[in-house]
Parts: C-alpha cells; structure tokens; sequence
C-alpha cells in the first residue's frame, strides 16, 4: 500500500471514520467505503468516491454513482449521492426500517436529516411514499416533508397499526 493512490484511498477511508449515522448507534461503527476511483482534499475536506459506490456504517448504507464526503474538524458534515437511482437505507431508533431512492441525496450527519430529489420513492417499514420530487426526513424527530412536481402529486399508502395485545 505504497503507491500513493492507495494512500490516498486510506487517508480518505481514516478522516471519514466519525460521524455519520441514523441510528444513534452508528457513530460508533467504522465508514465502510468501496468505490472505483476517489478523489480527497485535505484542504477542503471533500472527498468525492465514483464507480458503483457503496456507503456503510452500522445500520446506514448509501448507494451510488458518485458520492460526496464534507469533513469539518473531522467529523462527517455532509454527504452527497448522485445516480440512476442513489439509494439509502437504515433503521431509525424507533426500529424502523427505512429505504429511499431519488437520483439525488442528500445526508446531514448533524442534526441527522436526509433529502432525497428526483422520482422519490421512500418506504417506512409497511407505508410508501412515491411521486415526490422531493423528501425531507428527519431521523431525530421521526418526521418527513414531501413535495410533487409540477404535474404530478405525491402517494401514499400507509399501513394500518397492528391491534393492541388483549384486543
């Protein structure tokens, strides 16, 4: 691991290590990262993975053509996925699986929120949303927010709560 590709894959491996997650718990597992090709600035704290990347830490797992990381003072701000589609998926501290897809993300390590743009399609265990152009979800308040487009409205379909225990 001389060459300096490699090393530049290490460092940028090491200085991506904190922060990111969904679950509460994921900010102490280590940032998987594997891509064809990756590109990082000390400088700026970006570093940008293309080719078939795929993202993971704990119960987080970013899919894309294209991914960008931002550091500030070492910690994971801002990661951004480009592709046909990006893809995301966790579980939030409710124990809810959540799966999205847009052919954009975005993923705000602090204060935990994602966006998702373009041909949303965003999934809470039972319930789904599509025709979003555009989703908000925050994983600390277990919210979301979604807009259509121009000509298209948003769907959902929500799943019944399971009967209460006794009922």
């Amino acid at each position: 691991m001389n060459s300096p590709p490699a090393r530049l894959l290490l460092l940028a491996l090491l200085v991506v290590a904190p922060g990111v997650r969904a679950l509460e718990s994921d900010a102490q597992q280590p940032i998987d990262i594997r891509a064809r090709s990756v590109e990082a600035n000390e400088k700026t704290g970006v570093s940008v993975y293309r080719g078939d990347v795929v993202m993971t830490q704990g119960s987080l797992r970013i899919e894309a053509d294209r991914l960008e990381v931002t550091l500030r003072a070492g910690r994971v701000q801002l990661v951004r996925g480009w592709g046909e589609p990006a893809r995301v998926r966790s579980r939030t501290d409710a124990g809810e699986e959540l799966r999205g897809r847009g052919r954009r993300l975005e993923y705000r390590a602090q204060p935990r929120e994602l966006d998702l743009y373009g041909d949303v399609e965003l999934r809470r265990d039972g319930d789904v949303l599509t025709g979003a152009e555009a989703v908000h979800y925050s994983f600390a308040h277990r919210t979301f927010v979604a807009r259509g487009g121009a000509e298209s409205q948003v769907h959902a379909v929500i799943q019944p709560a399971p009967p209460a225990a006794g009922q």
